[in-house]
């Protein structure tokens, strides 16, 4: 079973984990074969980064690279999901979040051709960039 943010930051009651706890969290989930499982951990982790802002812990929380997830695409979907949540926000994003492309596209929930197509639309320049065709809702409803 993965895990979902045994610890972390805290600050006035919310947790904020750390991109490296995201990272072995999802790596977790990879290890355990559940690809869906380590895009709720990815969502959510990413999704609290709100909270390390407003407490003016954003540096704490993803100042540092993360290690590996185990798979390259996962690394950089990762990446690009921080630094389209941290423009949503209207914070710079760190350098390391600029990762090179894929050498393939990944699409990680095109189960179909017509998703396939879907996701592509839906993709936030962000993870275009690097060859992530995922629409940006799947940040928001894993």
């Amino acid at each position: 079973m993965c895990a979902r943010f045994r610890s972390g930051r805290y600050d006035g009651g919310m947790i904020y984990p750390t991109v490296e706890q995201i990272a072995a969290e999802v790596r977790q989930c990879l290890d355990a074969g559940d690809q869906t499982a380590a895009m709720r951990v990815l969502a959510d982790g990413v999704n609290r980064l709100h909270w390390a802002v407003d407490a003016g812990q954003l540096d704490d929380a993803i100042g540092q690279e993360p290690p590996s997830t185990g798979d390259i695409r996962w690394d950089t979907l990762l990446a690009a999901s921080v630094r389209y949540r941290l423009h949503a926000i209207g914070v710079d994003p760190p350098a390391w979040t600029l990762k090179p492309p894929l050498p393939k596209f990944f699409a990680p929930f095109a189960w179909t051709k017509e998703k396939f197509y879907l996701d592509w639309a839906g993709a936030p320049a962000e993870f275009l960039r690097v060859g992530i065709l995922m629409h940006e809702r799947e940040l928001s409803t894993a």
